[in-house]
């Protein structure tokens, strides 16, 4: 069974099944927020002693990866779109907002209108997040933003290497609606959060919501348009390398495998249970 199989399965299309309870959305909504505080805990906590030089390490990996399969274009298509610093400003606003509220937003329509899908789907994309954390914790790396440019000349990261092009941290010079500088920031975010990219696998997640869900031709294109327009917006802002969001996509499947066979698994249990 292929990945896209087993999203399918793991997401089912069925159009009947039960209403949500009077109450129910009190519980989901103290499982959902339950659920992010502990992911953002663990994420932070990740950012432990030692992890910055690894960090970096791991960066000029993938990046000496990317360059050997010719996929290392992030610092062009970010050069090209410098000069138009109000779509940049834009892309920041896309970046830091639209990530959480577009994913809440469905949420909160699947448990309305779709409530037949709506505990599969949460329970996807719960595990994608737990899953992602996994990578937090085994491959810290630090994002193509944190090397910044001064005068055309890159800044080397902390063990003294530089990859040899500039990128620039586009929140900092053109703003946005939030800042990696706040207090809040500082004291929830880990910097090196960045294989997989969440933003990317999320935004699948959402495009296959809307896919599946959607009722109307248009909304099912923009399930399918979000993620790639998600997928620039993480690479023109220098917050992700574009084998990231391979990550992200990866995340996302094998959370769906892992469905699909617990689901196989219990419905052997069942079958062998009744009567001959």
């Amino acid at each position: 069974m292929t990945v896209a199989s087993d999203l399918d399965t793991a997401a089912p299309a069925v159009q009947g099944g039960p209403n949500a309870s009077k109450y129910g959305w009190v519980r989901e909504t103290a499982i959902v927020v339950g659920f992010y505080y502990v992911y953002q805990t663990i994420r932070s906590l990740a950012d432990h002693g030692g992890v910055t030089n690894r960090a970096y390490a791991n960066a000029r990996k993938l990046v000496d990866w990317e360059q050997h399969v010719w996929i290392f274009h992030e610092q062009a298509i970010q050069q090209a779109f410098l000069a138009s610093h109000w779509f940049i400003r834009v892309m920041n606003i896309y970046y830091g907002t639209l990530h959480f509220v577009i994913t809440v937003g469905l949420l909160i329509w699947l448990y309305r209108k779709r409530h037949h899908a709506y505990r599969p789907m949460r329970n996807l994309l719960g595990l994608t997040t737990s899953l992602a954390l996994i990578g937090y914790w085994a491959f810290p790396l630090a994002p193509p933003r944190l090397y910044k440019c001064n005068e055309n000349i890159p800044v080397p990261g902390p063990d003294g290497f530089t990859i040899g092009k500039c990128f620039v941290d586009t929140l900092s010079r053109f703003g946005g609606l939030w800042s990696y500088h706040s207090p809040v920031a500082k004291a929830v975010a880990n910097q090196y959060a960045a294989m997989p990219s969440l933003h990317f696998a999320w935004a699948i997640w959402c495009g296959i919501v809307l896919w599946r869900y959607s009722r109307t031709t248009t909304i099912r294109v923009l399930g399918l348009l979000y993620p790639l327009l998600t997928l620039f917006a993480i690479v023109v802002t220098a917050n992700h390398y574009f084998l990231d969001a391979v990550g992200g996509a990866l995340v996302i499947g094998a959370a769906a495998w892992i469905i699909r066979a617990h689901e196989r698994r219990h419905h052997r249990r069942l079958a062998s249970a009744l009567p001959a």
